[in-house]
């Protein structure tokens, strides 16, 4: 799918960016021109993105609508939490959930790690270093979308995951994740 000029788009590395410009370059001087969407990110000022409009491994897509995100969080409870007892594994599957590209995906993957995170912390436990990475990467890509789609900031956007999450989800679901 081609974009336009003023399209905002999910840029799977760079999250939510608008397209400034398309523009023939010759980048890194490997040689061969292509033609490049040269994008903005909406929560990085002053950075700039270029993506081949063709040949790119690199995901784009359309910013999500808000009504996708609320009913996400409307229906939070209904989304399942990735299992996996190896630790190892489980980051394998965050990175394989989170390779679908997609605001259900990022918020299957976020609400798995809060839950641990939460479960941790209340028995007393400390953090795994690997999940709040992984939450600071997911979350990250989620916050920011979410934000875009809904006219909010950031935090904002984390909170109203959060708050969700925890009046929602119930107890059982919080045992065994």
């Amino acid at each position: 799918m081609e974009y336009q000029v003023g399209d905002f788009l999910v840029h799977e590395g760079s999250g939510v960016c608008q397209i400034e410009d398309i523009d023939d370059m010759e980048l890194m001087g490997k040689g061969s021109r292509k033609t490049y969407y040269c994008m903005a990110p909406v929560f990085k000022e002053g950075a700039k993105v270029f993506t081949p409009i063709t040949g790119s491994t690199v995901k784009l897509r359309p910013v999500a609508e808000e009504a996708r995100f609320n009913y996400i969080l409307d229906n939070i409870d209904e989304i399942e939490c990735i299992k996996e007892p190896n630790d190892r594994m489980l980051q394998e599957k965050f990175k394989e959930v989170m390779g679908e590209f997609t605001p259900e995906a990022l918020a299957r993957v976020v609400k798995t790690v809060l839950l641990r995170k939460w479960q941790r912390l209340e028995s007393g436990k400390k953090v795994m270093a690997l999940d709040e990475k992984t939450l600071s990467v997911a979350g990250r890509k989620l916050f920011e979308e979410m934000a875009f789609a809904m006219h909010k900031d950031i935090p904002y956007a984390q909170h109203l995951f959060e708050d969700a999450l925890k009046h929602k989800t119930s107890n059982s679901m919080l045992v065994g994740i």
